[in-house]
């Protein structure tokens, strides 16, 4: 029934491709790709099909944020302006309370949603972290902080440079060694592996136009901004990361971080 259902789906919404794995408990059940990873090449997916994982990637972000805060190394009400010394986007409501890394991980900060760039048009050119910072003195916030959610992807990249800061790793290589590495998520990446695109890693699509065709997107790195969006990883990798949730809330303890 899962096959035809999926199947189902992939005709309905003329999907190129989709990889499934269902996880209970510790246990994988299910796992299955359908369609292919190229409409070009015909490549066939399975459920080592590395994909663009785009916003998950914020939850590796968040565990390693709650993992220094753990340790002691800054505190959840700590202000962004005082961890970011280069920090100065424009606060435009008098009455706000600092921006804090609680207020960026709930998506209260007021912060706007992007950095000063069309990084999500055709071309898919994201800055990098200097040039990010860069722009940050030509923005200001939306909303008083702690006030409204506004989903952010500067704020979650800004925490990325905090990770940085605080562990003294680069980003990259806090997120490998702390989460990754030992959650043995050896397909997941802080980035899509070029070597790999259009054949185990999926090449993506657009949204359907008006024929009912989806025109192939160019490979992209998120460069600056991997915190937010630049992650690729497998649906198996990720039925470990969900397992691993699942084991905390039963077993209690700490493993990365504690339940």
């Amino acid at each position: 029934m899962i096959d035809a259902w999926m199947e189902g789906q992939r005709d309905f919404d003329k999907l190129p491709g989709i990889s499934v794995a269902i996880v209970k408990d510790q246990d994988l059940i299910y796992k299955k790709g359908f369609g292919v990873t190229d409409l070009q090449k015909k490549t066939p997916t399975n459920s080592q099909t590395i994909y663009s994982i785009c916003s998950i990637s914020k939850l590796f972000t968040a565990i390693a944020i709650m993992k220094l805060w753990e340790e002691g190394k800054l505190r959840l009400d700590d202000s962004i302006s005082a961890l970011l010394p280069s920090y100065n986007l424009r606060q435009q409501y008098a009455e706000s309370v600092p921006i804090t890394i609680r207020s960026i991980l709930t998506h209260s900060s007021g912060l706007p949603r992007e950095a000063e760039y069309p990084y999500w048009s055709d071309d898919f050119k994201f800055p990098t972290a200097q040039q990010v910072a860069e722009k940050l003195g030509t923005q200001q916030t939306l909303y008083p902080a702690s006030t409204y959610m506004q989903y952010s992807n500067l704020g979650i990249t800004l925490l990325g440079e905090i990770i940085s800061k605080v562990s003294g790793q680069p980003y990259e290589k806090y997120i490998e060694e702390n989460i990754l590495k030992p959650l043995r998520l050896a397909d997941t990446k802080t980035h899509l592996p070029q070597e790999l695109w259009g054949n185990r890693l999926a090449t993506g699509y657009s949204a359907l136009h008006r024929d009912g065709s989806r025109k192939a997107q160019p490979y992209f790195n998120a460069a600056g901004i991997p915190a937010a969006p630049g992650f690729s990883s497998t649906v198996e990798d990720l039925a470990r990361f969900a397992a691993w949730q699942f084991r905390l809330l039963q077993k209690g303890g700490k493993e990365i971080i504690k339940a």
